[in-house]
């Protein structure tokens, strides 16, 4: 309680942050394992607690996107395992949070990847990463633009499956005026390694935040970075199977260590008329198409 009494917008108070718990997830043989803090909500709304265990073959587990129209469809289908949210808060006498990280586990199904292509071969998983980066991207142009990938990082862990982490940020340069200074604390990452040929596994994070903005990401990013480093995954033996038949396919495969945010030209576009029949987005002029899928 004194940490709260003390609580200010350059030593924000968060709960439970030094009492994190274990999570613990049988991922069909895989081992999930990391610490996070217990969620939080001033409003009382609860999070999504994750399951002892996940069968990820169980397709009726999961949420694809043919409810979208045919431009925005990437192909890929969603299980949600975890949902927290981590508030900030300040002084005593301000009863809302001062800003909030909302953080989820993930699996993805890639529906529409091409025969020859596995999540394994480090070229390949960074290839549908791009494409992920396009549909959350240029795809929904209503959501404003954003500049990704930042902080882009691929590499390798034993047994050697590649593991991707990456940032994404508001994009203003385009706005007709600029936006208060919290809001260039909008923004994002996630941490994500395969598990099978088709599925991986994704941990991402967003932050809602407060100016000094230097002040708010230095917590935020402190959190999120402790988290994250606190992520194991033993893989199972059906995922350790796909990582040697994909290193015995591909023995040189390589991704792109780092990259540079991608220059991808938004479309131009109006709300559409639903009275008419019109899709929520009607494009007036298209922008970059998304990346594709080379095997």
């Amino acid at each position: 309680m004194l940490k709260r009494l003390f609580a200010s917008r350059k030593h924000p108070y968060i709960p439970g942050l030094n009492r994190p718990e274990k999570i613990e997830i049988d991922l069909s043989g895989s081992k999930l394992t990391m610490l996070m803090p217990p969620h939080s909500n001033y409003q009382g709304f609860a999070g999504k607690e994750p399951p002892a265990q996940a069968n990820i073959y169980n397709d009726g587990q999961y949420v694809d996107d043919s409810s979208l129209p045919e431009w925005q469809r990437e192909g890929v289908s969603h299980l949600t395992l975890l949902k927290r949210r981590w508030e900030l808060y300040g002084p005593l006498w301000r009863e809302r949070p001062l800003g909030n990280i909302r953080f989820g586990i993930n699996i993805l199904r890639y529906d529409t990847l091409p025969e020859g292509m596995s999540a394994f071969n480090p070229r390949h998983f960074e290839q549908m990463a791009m494409r992920s980066l396009w549909f959350t991207g240029p795809a929904q142009p209503y959501t404003g633009r954003s500049r990704a990938p930042i902080n882009w990082d691929m590499n390798t862990r034993e047994p050697g499956a590649p593991w991707l982490y990456y940032e994404y940020q508001r994009d203003y340069s385009h706005d007709p005026e600029p936006p208060p200074e919290f809001m260039h604390t909008y923004r994002g990452g996630c941490l994500r390694t395969p598990l099978d040929d088709h599925y991986y596994l994704n941990m991402g994070y967003g932050y809602l935040g407060y100016a000094p903005v230097d002040i708010c990401l230095e917590h935020m990013n402190a959190l999120t970075r402790k988290v994250l480093d606190s992520v194991h995954l033993e893989l199972g033996s059906t995922a350790k199977e796909r990582l040697a038949e994909a290193k015995r396919k591909w023995p040189d495969a390589r991704a792109t260590r780092h990259r540079e945010p991608e220059p991808w030209v938004y479309p131009e576009w109006r709300d559409g008329d639903e009275d008419k029949g019109e899709d929520h987005v009607v494009i007036l002029k298209p922008g970059s198409p998304p990346p594709a899928l080379i095997p």
